[in-house]
């Protein structure tokens, strides 16, 4: 079952303020708070938390940082569909995660955007077993061989990364797919960054247990989770 995800918009543009609202609420039962002004955004936050932020960094230019740090103030975890992004990238790191648009936008892209962000936040609260020793906990970011008591600690990305490898056991998943659903980023963009995520992943996957194997595979630029025993 689908949870209600929350989402903040901030856009000065009241039209289009309207015309995504009454879209996101009717695609999926997705809660839209909408808010028009920096000081209503600050009001707002520091008084609750959200799943999901929509925001026009033009909005902030040099306020970025501190409207960050408001945002942590009520939420661990930072999910930002955000277009104008170079003020925001600046400022990110594994805590956040960022979903790049640019006007003008396709309505479909976005809210696929925040149906990624849904299944993230629905698989993200039950363990899962890699193997039968093997246990992968998304809430607390770790994977753990629960025969030597040894954790590995995930950052975000990583974590994403397993969630969502461990939901596409077997099926091999092309990099772009992979840029797509974590980073947000266009297919078009030439980027190492998954390159290194994979790679660093890879290693903490082999220190559970060495004899298993557990490893990531890339064969002709697909990826897939192989479980060896």
């Amino acid at each position: 079952m689908k949870k209600n995800l929350s989402i903040l918009l901030y856009e000065k543009d009241k039209i289009l303020n309207s015309i995504l609202k009454y879209h996101i609420s009717n695609h999926n039962n997705y809660e839209v708070f909408v808010i028009e002004n920096n000081e209503e955004l600050h009001q707002i936050v520091i008084n609750r938390s959200f799943d999901a932020f929509i925001l026009d960094s033009n909005s902030f230019k040099n306020d970025c940082k501190n409207l960050i740090n408001i945002l942590r103030s009520k939420n661990e975890h930072i999910n930002i569909v955000v277009y104008h992004e170079p003020f925001f990238k600046r400022m990110i790191d594994n805590e956040v995660q960022l979903f790049l648009l640019e006007k003008p936008f396709k309505l479909i892209t976005l809210l696929n955007y925040l149906d990624i962000i849904n299944n993230k936040e629905i698989l993200g609260n039950s363990n899962k077993y890699l193997m039968d020793h093997i246990i992968f906990s998304p809430s607390k970011k770790t994977i753990s061989n629960l025969e030597t008591n040894y954790t590995e600690h995930l950052t975000e990305k990583e974590n994403n990364l397993l969630i969502y490898f461990y939901n596409k056991k077997n099926e091999e998943i092309l990099k772009k797919d992979l840029l797509t659903k974590i980073w947000g980023f266009s297919e078009k963009i030439n980027t190492h960054t998954l390159e290194t995520h994979i790679y660093r992943l890879k290693q903490k996957l082999n220190k559970i247990d060495k004899n298993l194997s557990l490893s990531l595979k890339n064969r002709n630029g697909l990826y897939y989770l192989k479980y060896n025993n």
